[in-house]
């Protein structure tokens, strides 16, 4: 008998409650550079026999982020993949490897595997890290425009937006501006933002990145928000910070290319 399933294309409030709950069931967790992706993709609500059986995600018709299916229709996961390998012009997944049932469906015809990114949690309750040589970190308002983007370039674009939510900080060394820090909060999390820094160029090498990280990991804890964070694979300078700041990185983000 011929399995009959389609995949119907919705807006994502379709599937927003159904994605949240399948993140939050997942034993790691996703950082914003993801996330931004799978919200700017093409969704899918997977019908199977006329049910809805689960969900799929599509950025700019090359590089699927999400392909989850609920129970009964789990033992349907091969066809049904491979007729979302064959969507449009798809030929990639990144896929998060604290999601087994996607690395596993994505993992059957690939044809290459890169190592993408780092995703990192920091401890649930510690205490909190002394600061060193006077660091201290305020937010940043409308008249830190122009020093954010003498000292960091586009590395926080659109300024005025991040500014405007609150979500721009200024790392300072005995009140002189040496770095800048940013939380996101998520929008398929609950209570989950994504921490990044950004160092001046002549205090690099100096533990600002490490205290800028380790002062947004304290604000995320007040605010009652798990930190999350994410870089790129090679980027080793940047993995030695998120671990200097107690971080630790249990989730690997791949792009696998079929």
């Amino acid at each position: 008998m011929t399995l009959d399933f389609d995949l119907s294309p919705v807006p994502f409030d379709d599937i927003r409650e159904d994605v949240r709950r399948h993140l939050a069931a997942l034993p790691g967790t996703i950082d914003s550079f993801l996330e931004d992706h799978i919200l700017a993709s093409t969704h899918f609500r997977i019908v199977v026999g006329g049910e809805a059986a689960g969900f799929a995600s599509i950025h700019e018709e090359r590089l699927i982020t999400q392909f989850a299916l609920a129970e009964p229709y789990r033992r349907y996961g091969q066809p049904v993949f491979a007729r979302l390998r064959h969507w449009e012009q798809v030929q990639a997944a990144f896929v998060p490897t604290c999601d087994p049932y996607y690395v596993a469906h994505a993992l059957d015809d690939y044809r290459i595997l890169k190592k993408q990114a780092y995703f990192f949690v920091a401890p649930v309750a510690t205490p909190e890290r002394p600061v060193i040589r006077g660091h201290l970190m305020r937010q940043a308002d409308s008249r830190d425009f122009e020093l954010i983007q003498r000292e960091s370039g586009d590395f926080f674009a659109p300024i005025e937006r991040h500014v405007d939510a609150g979500a721009l900080f200024i790392t300072l060394r005995d009140e002189e501006p040496v770095g800048f820090g940013v939380i996101e909060v998520s929008g398929l999390y609950a209570d989950v933002a994504s921490v990044g820094m950004f160092t001046s160029e002549r205090f690099r090498g100096t533990g600002v990145g490490t205290e800028t990280i380790s002062l947004l990991i304290a604000e995320c804890h007040r605010r009652g928000l798990r930190p999350v964070a994410g870089c790129w694979y090679y980027n080793h300078a940047s993995k030695r910070t998120l671990e200097r700041a107690g971080m630790s990185a249990p989730t690997r983000l791949l792009r696998i290319s079929f």
